[in-house]
């Protein structure tokens, strides 16, 4: 069997029991699974939620919070604490030091908070020490609002991407990806094992989630399953109430769903510009520039943008949207927001003289080496 480099993401709702409470087996089960698969020689990475579960069991606010936002910060301040404490206890049974690594999107902001990042998850395999990380709901308050990191769903895959890893496992409550079962006497659902293209028709077999602490849900880990598979990484959905079937899929027994990586080669700062930095605005294209970058490998060029969104400056990161409107991927913009509207305004008027193309906007708006593209546009 090949040594890999895995990370495991465990949700809300594989940690708690119906009642809401931790359930204390199941975490017991699953340090025993990973300090196998460290026994085996590979290299695990935890991305865990449940800290708000966990001071829901120690602090009962009743009325005296009644803004959700605060609720949940208060609840995941106390439970973070208690949760670290719990992996602490069971996995010193099995003589396994871990450390916790709490994160926001801000952090991956940054190229150089991005790269300490990197840096410090591979110093702390490098000493044997196994990384439990989370999302740092105390202070995360945007992430918390609109959902970013969808229950650690996207921060798994933005610390799979990272740190280089070969797999990413998303323990769930459900055995994966469910499709109804059609003919004559079907009833149970049915597991789509193999996906190899994310389209829409499987993201309309996700539901929505049902859990008051959880913020994911069937459609989060698919579609980051499926960011998984544009930066090469091996992605799977799996029944986590059995931490077994992770050995299981690296032995080859199967189970779950498995999103299966092309084996791109996705460098580190393309994995940044598409996972970890901030977009600050949108630029929609027109059919022969999105011809130009998905066929013929081209940068974009100025002539073929048709609407400029959002406010940004020279150098910040934007989205490139195509013209249907499906995101085609991400690049870092050689110009301002102001510049490129002035651009559409000037090309609105009329014809634009050479002088006023002469001002920068004839080299290109993103540069190739500046650019990552979404496989699954890439392959449309």
């Amino acid at each position: 069997m090949k040594r890999e480099r895995l990370v495991l993401k465990v949700g809300t709702n594989v940690l708690q029991r119906p009642s809401g409470r931790l359930d204390y087996n199941l975490i017991s089960e699953l340090a025993e699974q990973i300090a196998s698969l460290r026994i085996l020689g590979h290299e695990v990475l935890l991305v865990s939620s449940g800290s708000v579960g966990a001071g829901r069991e120690l602090l009962h606010l009743g009325q005296t919070v009644t803004d959700q936002l605060r609720q949940h910060q208060l609840l995941a301040a106390v439970g973070q604490a208690r949760l670290m404490q719990i992996y602490t206890d069971f996995f010193r049974e099995h003589r396994i030091t871990v450390a916790q690594v709490l994160l926001t999107r801000g952090d991956f902001g940054a190229r150089a908070s991005y790269l300490n990042i990197r840096d410090t998850l591979e110093n702390l395999l490098k000493a044997d020490v196994l990384p439990i990380v989370n999302e740092n709901d105390v202070v995360a308050t945007d992430e918390l609002l609109i959902n970013q990191f969808g229950d650690n769903d996207q921060l798994a895959v933005y610390v799979a991407a990272l740190a280089d890893a070969d797999r990413l496992l998303f323990l769930t409550v459900a055995p994966g990806l469910l499709r109804e079962k059609t003919g004559v006497g079907a009833q149970q659902p049915e597991v789509v094992e193999r996906v190899e293209n994310l389209s829409e028709e499987l993201l309309q077999l996700c539901l929505p989630v049902t859990s008051r602490d959880g913020k994911g849900g069937m459609e989060s880990k698919v579609r980051c399953a499926g960011m998984a598979m544009d930066f090469g990484i091996h992605a799977h959905i799996l029944d986590g109430k059995r931490p077994e079937g992770v050995l299981d899929i690296l032995e080859g027994r199967g189970g779950g769903t498995h999103f299966v990586s092309k084996g791109r080669k996705v460098n580190s700062y393309q994995k940044w510009l598409a996972a970890g930095a901030f977009r600050q605005g949108r630029l929609h294209i027109d059919a022969g520039a999105e011809q130009a970058l998905l066929e013929h490998k081209k940068s974009l060029l100025a002539k073929g943008i048709t609407k400029v969104e959002g406010e940004f400056d020279l150098k910040d990161l934007v989205e490139i949207l195509g013209p249907s409107g499906i995101r085609l991927g991400v690049g870092r913009s050689s110009f301002s927001s102001r510049e490129l509207q002035e651009q559409l305004f000037a090309e609105s008027s009329g014809p634009v003289e050479a002088s006023a193309r002469s001002g920068g906007l004839s080299k290109p708006v993103v540069h190739r080496n500046h650019l990552f593209l979404e496989r699954s546009a890439a392959s449309s």
